[in-house]
This record gives C-alpha cells, sequence and structure tokens, in this order.
C-alpha cells in the first residue's frame, strides 16, 4: 500500500487522531526571541518541519525537509527582541531564518525615525491560535501591529498554512489601516536559505525583464550561479523587476542545488513586483536571500514619497504573502 494523505489516513481509521500525521508542540524559551519567549515547531507528513515564532510577528526559523536544513542562520547566538530597534540595530539581532519579514513602516536604510528594515520581525504578535482544516493542514494566526501613539496605526492579520503531504508553507497577510491617516505599507519577505541547498554552483531562476546590481561591485558577482566562497567581507544585492508570472499571476524564484535539491519561492507579482536578492559569500556568513517587495530598496525610484511605498488609506486594506515549496 503506498503512503497516503493525511485525511484518507484519518478517514480509514489508520491514524487516531490528527496529531499523529501533523504535530504542533509550543515550546518556551525561543534562544533568538527573549527569555519566555514561545514558539511552535510543526512537523508535518511528507517530511516538512518548521519552526513559527511568536515574538518575531509570526515569522518563520528553522525549515527542514527530508532530514534536511533549507534556512540560514546567522552567526549571531542567542538574542532577545526589541520592540523599537534604532538606526542599524534590527542586524544586530537578524539571526537568520526561513523568513524575516521587513516592514510593514520601513524597508532598508533606516529613515524618516523608522529603523533599519522596520519593526514587524521584533514585534510580538497578539491573538495567535493553532488549528487543524479537514485536510490536515496546519494553520498558526495573530495580529500584529505596525502602529505609534501619535501616528499610524496599521494592523497586519497573518495566517501560516503548513500543508500536509507536501512540502509547502504559505504566508498570507491581510493588511489594514486602522488609523485616520494614510500610511505607508512597504514590506519585503526576507527569505533565507543556506547549506546544503546554498553550495558553489547552486542555480538562481527568476523569469524577470531586468536584474539589476544595487552598486558595480555587486555586478562581479552573477545573480544566478552561487559563487565559491570569500575569505572577504562582502555582499552583493540584485533586484529583480518586470516579473514574469503564470497564469494565475504568480512569480516564482527557484534555487537548485547541484545535488538537485530545490526551494521555489512564491508570490503575487500584483501585490509584490520586485524581487531583490542577496548574496554573502563569506566563510561562516554564507547565505543567499529571495525577497519579494513591493517597493523598491535601492535606486532612483526610493528618492520618491515614503520611499516609493504604496499607500492605505484610512480604512483601506490589502493583502500580500509569499510561499516556499521544497522538493528533494
Amino acid at each position: 500500500m503506498s503512503e497516503s494523505s493525511a485525511s484518507s489516513l484519518l478517514s480509514e481509521g489508520f491514524a487516531s487522531r490528527p496529531d499523529a500525521l501533523a504535530e504542533i508542540r509550543e515550546q518556551v524559551g525561543d534562544p533568538r526571541s527573549g527569555p519566555g519567549a514561545r514558539s511552535y515547531r510543526v512537523t508535518m507528513l511528507g517530511g516538512v518541519s518548521v519552526e513559527i515564532l511568536p515574538e518575531r510577528g509570526l515569522d518563520l526559523g528553522s525549515l527542514w525537509f527530508d532530514n534536511v536544513p533549507y534556512a540560514w542562520r546567522s552567526a549571531l547566538g542567542p538574542r532577545g527582541g526589541s520592540r523599537d530597534p534604532r538606526g542599524e540595530g534590527w542586524i544586530g539581532r537578524f539571526g537568520g531564518g526561513a523568513l524575516a519579514t521587513c516592514g510593514f513602516d520601513n524597508i532598508g536604510p533606516a529613515r524618516d525615525g523608522f529603523g533599519l528594515h522596520g519593526s514587524h520581525h521584533l514585534t510580538p504578535a497578539e491573538d495567535v491560535a493553532v488549528g487543524r482544516t479537514p485536510d490536515g493542514d496546519v494553520l498558526v494566526t495573530g495580529v500584529i501591529d505596525s502602529a505609534s501613539v501619535f501616528g499610524r496605526q496599521v494592523e497586519v492579520r497573518r495566517e501560516i498554512r503548513v500543508r500536509a503531504g507536501a512540502p509547502r508553507v504559505e504566508v498570507r497577510d491581510t493588511v489594514v489601516n486602522r488609523g485616520v491617516v494614510p500610511a505607508a505599507i512597504p514590506v519585503l519577505y526576507h527569505v533565507n536559505l543556506g547549506a546544503p541547498l546554498v553550495l558553489p554552483g547552486t542555480t538562481v531562476a527568476v523569469d524577470a525583464a531586468t536584474h539589476e546590481p544595487r552598486d558595480p561591485e555587486a555586478a562581479v558577482v552573477p545573480w544566478s550561479v552561487y559563487p565559491e566562497p570569500s575569505d572577504a567581507v562582502g555582499e552583493s544585492v540584485w533586484e529583480h523587476a518586470g516579473l514574469v508570472a503564470d497564469a494565475a499571476g504568480v512569480a516564482r524564484a527557484r534555487v537548485t542545488s547541484p545535488t538537485g535539491r530545490t526551494a521555489t519561492v512564491e508570490w503575487r507579482a500584483s501585490e509584490q513586483p520586485r524581487c531583490v536578492q542577496w548574496i554573502y559569500p563569506t566563510r561562516g556568513g554564507w547565505a543567499l536571500g529571495i525577497e519579494p517587495t513591493n517597493a523598491p530598496l535601492f535606486g532612483p525610484d526610493r528618492t520618491g514619497p515614503h520611499a516609493g511605498a504604496p499607500m492605505l488609506g484610512p480604512g483601506e486594506g490589502t493583502t500580500m504573502g509569499v510561499t516556499i515549496d521544497l522538493s528533494r
């Protein structure tokens, strides 16, 4: 008998309860989120295991498939969160993980009183709930604010769906301006991948009209093939624009290791019309970032109002998100 889906195994009586096929474990004391911080470990039929971090805006920590880690971790040890990072403080708490959401008040360098890459990743989620669908998928939901006492009042409602029987994690955000003044809502979904998926010769495929480096030095490192390791500290950043989407409007970046393992990052091109790529080939650093975004991270478009980010008027809302699909 071949391996079946979670729903069929349950309906046939081959499993006594959903937890036997889709395990959810809450832990206290996540070292990267601060003392007493919670995390959820979701392990699914099909081989996916993912860490969900409520104290980090419901971002994603470790991500494993088929007993192999796919997410990148930085060299930083345990770091507590900070509700109000100043200047470049965000980078001092950047532990990596499969997803670190940048925004929803700023992406890129600090500006207009907002710190590097904004506040979302360092903001605890509220009203966190965990459940399952009839098909056996695991759902984790919560609310993260992007607000100030005298200013913006933006609410982010996040839903994370971990698929049963498929190596796939979906993150979907509903963003609403609850305030009385217009609010910019820049967001960059910082998906972080590392070894053994990322090795010298790992390829990156993004179907787009343009592939522009942030600076001339970045062009030395090609975006489509991961380079050999370097003993110098340095990074390359590229922007892919004019994305080519499929019939459903979905754009993709496909990362393939020399052994054939693949991580495919998917998003709606109408919601995030750009994709930034971060290459950090320094030994001991060794990271690849795939970063769908709705606003420019660099270039002349960033000099406009609100650094080129879309706006929400009072009471307006929108949706956006990112999906990570894995294969052997």
